[in-house]
């Protein structure tokens, strides 16, 4: 899935510290596609607020960049006696075009046992 942040570069030459301030600024319009459904882990993970965290932003090509980013996130299951609270890694490839920055978002997803076979 792609999503944008629309921002004028301009043909401006921007660094990797000058692409983290714009993303971070940006950021909370495309959190909630950055973490993506954690049922692929448990049923019971839920994202921890506020914890997107982006590690590293790393040139890979001519205007394309790869963000490495962290999140908390905790399952919760009295019955099972399971009260855990883990980071995850992820990262993500953005391209800066002249109006903005668009990412590739890969969408994690638990799929039913219907959807496997």
């Amino acid at each position: 899935m792609k999503k944008f942040i629309p921002y004028p570069i301009n043909g401006e030459n921007l660094t990797p510290s000058d692409l983290l301030q714009i993303i971070e600024r940006y950021l909370s319009e495309i959190e909630e596609s950055l973490i993506g459904d954690l049922t692929y882990f448990s049923e019971n993970a839920r994202y921890e607020p506020n914890s997107l965290q982006i590690v590293s932003i790393v040139a890979i090509g001519e205007n394309c960049y790869s963000m490495n980013y962290q999140f908390r996130w905790s399952i919760f299951n009295g019955c099972l006696d399971i009260n855990a609270q883990e980071f995850t890694t992820q990262s993500v490839t953005f391209l800066v075009k002249p109006a903005g920055l668009e990412f590739d978002i890969i969408g994690l997803f638990k799929c039913s046992t219907a959807e496997e076979l």
